[in-house]
């Protein structure tokens, strides 16, 4: 008996891991430009010394607390471009909890949000974005993950910050998550 539970364990190590994975590949490739965020540095991020009395400092606090990790991946490369799309879409077919949020076509670009049920009806537990279209010129793919407890009130200060394409959109993630 406990021989095969061990079989079947080991068997079901690739499928859960590749779920949490998938998008890991890309971290490696050449031609991506990677921001790989981790629970450690959000740790640090959240012991930095703001002033506690201003109500936004402490609101981005309380979202960086509760991040688990968050992985950004960009490429101008249309070969890894088509890699992504693929990888999203194995992604989401093998991922059956994860719903599109939002989608926004505009000016060329392509935008696709998608979550996973979080504690309430403003937060989720996973934010997948796709994006493809032109940035300054360039056509560009994004694939941006966060895990965590995640505020959709408050993620798109974050992803602004971090300066990721199709980030302005989020602004509108939390109106479209309640219709």
């Amino acid at each position: 008996m406990k021989k095969t539970a061990i079989i079947i364990a080991l068997a079901l190590a690739p499928i859960i891991s590749w779920s949490q994975n998938v998008f890991d590949s890309f971290e490696n490739k050449r031609d991506v430009t990677s921001v790989v965020v981790t629970k450690n540095m959000i740790k640090l991020l959240s012991k930095m010394d703001l002033d506690s009395s201003d109500p936004e400092a402490q609101a981005y606090l309380n979202l960086v607390n509760n991040l688990e990790n968050i992985k950004v991946f960009i490429t101008e490369n249309s070969t890894v471009s088509a890699e992504m799309d693929t990888a999203v879409k194995s992604y989401l077919s093998e991922s059956n909890k994860l719903g599109e949020l939002m989608r926004v076509k505009d000016k060329g670009q392509d935008i696709k949000f998608y979550s996973k049920e979080g504690k309430s009806d403003n937060f989720v537990s996973e934010l997948l974005m796709h994006f493809t279209g032109n940035v300054d010129g360039k056509q560009t793919s994004v694939i941006m993950s966060i895990t965590g407890n995640i505020d959709l009130k408050q993620i798109s200060k974050l992803t602004s910050d971090l300066k990721v394409p199709g980030s302005e959109q989020l602004k509108n993630l939390d109106k479209n998550k309640n219709n």
